[in-house]
């Protein structure tokens, strides 16, 4: 039966399909031998049922796992100063920004300091929790519910001020760092 659900999610679920067929069974019959005993006999659902539906849980909570971290990745940040080749004499990356030209093509050079002032005077507007949470997600890399876990704090009031961070980069002009 368990195997039949698992099959069921991989063929549902592109995140699933990629994973390992006996890595999935193993991690939902894992999450069914601690979650057994609470099964209640005198509730209308056969022990079967109840199994399969510990089973489902379990693949869905994977399958919100999974597309967290998608989303995760998709919003990974570079270091301006990261090399952007393999050689160590690559330009990097705040190098190619100093390029660009603006609107009358003239090289900017005042591009880097125009955007340090930028993002500072955006972060000055933070709370300091605010700072602490972007310094977790951004620098440390943690996702919301890490945070959460760490800060002690529901996930959605870091959902609530991530909303409040993001009006203020968009005060400020700064709608692409959010991304």
């Amino acid at each position: 039966m368990a195997k039949k659900v698992v099959h069921e999610f991989q063929g549902k679920w592109r995140c699933l399909a990629r994973e390992d067929f006996d890595d999935l069974l193993q991690e939902s019959l894992t999450h069914w031998y601690f979650a057994r005993d609470d099964y209640d006999p005198t509730r209308a659902a056969s022990f079967k049922t109840f199994m399969a539906r510990v089973i489902r849980n379990k693949l869905t909570d994977l399958v919100r796992e999974r597309g967290s971290d998608k989303r995760k990745i998709a919003h990974l940040t570079i270091s301006l100063d990261e090399p952007l080749g393999d050689d160590e004499d690559s330009p990097a990356l705040i190098d190619k920004i100093d390029a660009q030209t603006i609107s009358d093509g003239a090289p900017n050079p005042f591009l880097k300091t125009h955007l340090k002032i930028d993002l500072s005077r955006a972060s000055e507007k933070l709370t300091p929790q605010q700072r602490q949470l972007c310094c977790l997600l951004g620098e440390k890399g943690l996702t919301v519910k890490e945070a959460s876990e760490y800060l002690k704090t529901p996930r959605s009031t870091l959902y609530d001020e991530l909303k409040r961070i993001r009006t203020i980069f968009r005060k400020e002009g700064l709608e692409e760092y959010l991304e």
